[in-house]
């Protein structure tokens, strides 16, 4: 197990991982704490297991799990913990990547890249909705199965740091993942297709965003494995 898989472990079961107001609703989901210079399984988790229905429960929410990970995430993509073309939530993404701590949607906004495990997730909503502000408007776009066109964060330039790592990233070994989802307002799918890792070509310019005095970056990706023909149509329809 390496350093970030321990640290990311122990925070998940310490619920030191969780942020925002899933840390208040899992509170109570403590499994470990800290002794000495190790951890051990805490009091009020241990107790609980000394309840056979709950402890009978647990042994089966771990057997589903397991089960469900072979059936659904057994074939993980080159070196990834992701499974192509199958779908995952922002805290899934950042929970998989080893963060050590997991983002809400609005600090990642779109994109986030972590400078612990060197990794940089891109989401993609691609379908926009017309009555969302102009400086978030942003024309993501697949324009073949191979290749992506997405923009910075509004008010960035070829010299902002994120852009530079992104235009970049194989050089600095930095892991550039996508994700994308058809429309973010969907009410039962909040989860996002995993497309697989990307790379920049080298095009990219500065624009002023529509209607703002905003400037951001468009920057041009190589899909490493072209997006699977019928998901393509499903996307871009």
């Amino acid at each position: 197990m390496t350093e970030k898989t321990e640290v990311n472990v122990v925070n998940i079961l310490t619920n030191e991982f969780t942020t925002g107001s899933a840390k208040d609703t899992y509170a109570d989901c403590v499994f470990i704490e800290p002794e000495e210079n190790d951890y051990k399984i805490s009091e009020s988790f241990e107790q609980m297991l000394h309840n056979e229905q709950f402890l009978n429960a647990v042994n089966e929410i771990i057997e589903f799990g397991l089960y469900r990970n072979q059936k659904d995430y057994g074939q993980p993509y080159k070196n990834t913990m992701f499974q192509l073309y199958a779908k995952y939530t922002y805290e899934d993404v950042c929970r998989l990547l080893e963060w050590e701590k997991g983002e809400v949607a609005l600090n990642i906004g779109g994109y986030k890249y972590d400078k612990k495990t060197k990794t940089y997730p891109v989401f993609i909503n691609y379908d926009k909705t017309e009555n969302i502000a102009d400086t978030i408007k942003y024309e993501d776009r697949l324009e073949t199965p191979s290749l992506l066109v997405a923009i910075s964060k509004s008010g960035r330039s070829l010299e902002s740091e994120d852009v530079r790592t992104a235009l970049h990233a194989k050089e600095l070994g930095v892991d550039m993942e996508l994700f994308v989802r058809k429309n973010k307002d969907d009410k039962i799918s909040k989860e996002f297709y995993y497309l697989g890792k990307i790379y920049a070509t080298g095009r990219a310019h500065e624009f002023v965003m529509p209607n703002t005095n905003k400037k951001a970056v468009e920057i041009q990706y190589v899909l490493e494995t072209p997006v699977r023909e019928d998901l393509y149509d499903y996307i871009v329809s």
